[in-house]
């Protein structure tokens, strides 16, 4: 009887050791479980290059150059012959301590809305029909001149009179026109320049020889 009862008190104790056996495995097993969804936490690691954005910015930098150079080269375009009001003035005699005093004045005006360059000389002939021609020339490379709108550059020209007042009035082929043909530096279209006296009033110019000598471009 008492090995019965020995048998009996054992199975008991053998079940609930088995029930927390199986509990410490339950427990241990939660601990496990809750360290797997450490992977899924770590996924949104490659988001991280969404840093990289900063790179917009270089693009707006980029457009700023663009536009600035732009609105340089519009700055700096050449003088068109179309965009300049010419005429050729007259002067009167000059005071007497003037050296070297000039005959006339090709004017150039820009007319257009913006700034430009006038950089030379300018193409300058005076015709009389199909017969003789004077050519305006000037020396050296002068600087380039800007010219904002409604200014103006001066050439003084320098030419011999059919009045005995040049060196070659004593024996010349004269050449009379109430106008010039004109073409801006860097141009190929010409223009007309119409010849005035310093009122502004319709004249001629009579020049004794073919050459008409042109000063470097000056603003005023």
């Amino acid at each position: 009887m008492r090995s019965r009862s020995l048998m009996l008190v054992s199975v008991p104790a053998l079940l609930a050791g088995l029930s927390l056996t199986a509990c410490g495995a339950d427990s241990t097993a939660g601990p496990a479980k809750a360290a797997a969804p450490a992977p899924v936490s770590s996924a949104p690691v490659p988001a991280a290059p969404i840093a990289a954005q900063p790179a917009a910015p270089a693009a707006a930098s980029s457009a700023s150059p663009t536009g600035s150079t732009g609105s340089t080269g519009a700055r700096q375009a050449n003088c068109l012959t179309r965009n300049l009001k010419w005429t050729v003035t007259l002067l009167a005699d000059a005071a007497p301590d003037t050296k070297d005093p000039a005959n006339a004045e090709l004017v150039a005006v820009n007319s257009g809305a913006q700034s430009c360059v006038l950089a030379g000389y300018p193409t300058l002939e005076f015709h009389v029909g199909k017969g003789p021609q004077a050519v305006g020339a000037g020396k050296g490379n002068p600087a380039p001149l800007t010219l904002a709108p409604g200014k103006q550059a001066v050439l003084a020209l320098h030419y011999s009179e059919f009045n005995g007042k040049g060196p070659d009035s004593a024996n010349c082929v004269s050449v009379t026109a109430d106008s010039a043909d004109v073409t801006a530096p860097g141009d190929n279209t010409a223009g007309r320049a119409p010849v005035v006296d310093q009122h502004g009033k319709p004249a001629q110019i009579t020049i004794c020889g073919d050459h008409v000598l042109m000063g470097a471009p000056v603003a005023r």
